[in-house]
């Protein structure tokens, strides 16, 4: 069997497993052929036992038997759901798995493009991998292009493009892979610094690098059908993994969110999408670029086309 054969079949494991808590050997088999694995043949239980030791090895999550005559199978320590990245990957490989294993749904499964920058981002993250800096030729927009060397710390995926976290001779900048012309791999190495790509962007919504101090942030969300629901939104996707929601201060027409972040160009971006949904109450610093830039926008839509 080839290697990519062998990994979506590793992956339709962890998933099945994961997605049932504990199952017996039978019902994986059953469930195994139902799907068409292997062209819909049999698992023998000795396959079974090698793609276990070849999943601990591959991705660190480990398989095991609980019972002596139903054979229960459970993920002990899954470190996928506090791995952002392995949950990415993970869930990406199922839904592909699942999705070419049946031609009916390959159309009915719509996906977010990501349109560019994608060509660089194997280059970059093998350097990382590697620790070599990388030659290339970066376009701003409206700017013309220049080329450089950079460090790359790390990558971050934000609203369908790329961005690389590098340093530079113009220091630690993030650079938008599809504003890379092109990027080609040196030989000469470089150091990791001590740092935490995830404690950079521990209080940004973003991708914007800023020295500015974390703040206590506020909301008000209205409740209701007239502001969309917007606190039930909130509560099933928050806005930030540090939102909290205060029940004491909230009411029957709102509900108040507390967050810590710093107050970057995506956060008012992100607070602009919401409308009348929601109001800024603290700082008073940020609720008062959200009035200027409300005011500016007014001024621009009181003017004829």
């Amino acid at each position: 069997m080839d290697t990519k054969s062998l990994i979506n079949n590793y992956v339709w494991l962890i998933d099945f497993i994961r997605r049932r808590g504990k199952v017996p050997f039978k019902e994986i088999n059953k469930a195994w052929q139902r799907a068409g694995r292997d062209g819909g043949m049999e698992l023998s239980k000795r396959t079974f036992l090698r793609h276990i030791n070849d999943i601990a090895d591959i991705f660190g999550i480990d398989i095991e038997c609980e019972g002596c005559s139903e054979y229960g199978y459970y993920i002990t320590y899954d470190d996928s759901e506090s791995d952002s990245t392995k949950t990415w990957l993970l869930n990406s490989m199922s839904l592909h798995n699942f999705v070419c294993g049946s031609q009916q749904l390959k159309k009915r499964v719509l996906l977010e493009d990501i349109p560019s920058g994608q060509k660089h981002l194997t280059t970059i993250i093998e350097a990382m991998r590697d620790q070599t800096k990388v030659h290339i030729w970066h376009q701003g927009f409206g700017k013309d292009e220049s080329n450089f060397i950079i460090e790359p710390y790390c990558v971050k995926l934000y609203r369908q493009r790329w961005y690389v976290l590098a340093k530079s001779e113009l220091g630690v900048r993030i650079y938008a892979l599809d504003r890379i012309n092109k990027a080609e791999r040196t030989d000469k190495k470089y150091k990791f610094p001590d740092i935490n790509p995830e404690e950079i962007f521990e209080h940004i919504i973003g991708i914007s690098i800023t020295n500015a101090k974390v703040e206590h942030v506020v909301l008000k969300v209205y409740k209701g059908e007239k502001y969309g629901h917007r606190d039930c939104y909130l509560r099933s996707l928050p806005l930030h993994c540090s939102q909290k929601e205060n029940t004491k201060k909230s009411t029957d027409e709102y509900a108040i969110f507390e967050y810590k972040l710093k107050p970057t160009y995506e956060l008012i971006q992100e607070l602009l999408t919401m409308k009348n949904e929601v109001e800024i109450l603290e700082p008073i610093s940020l609720r008062e670029r959200m009035k200027d830039t409300i005011v500016s926008m007014e001024k621009m839509y009181k003017k004829k086309g």
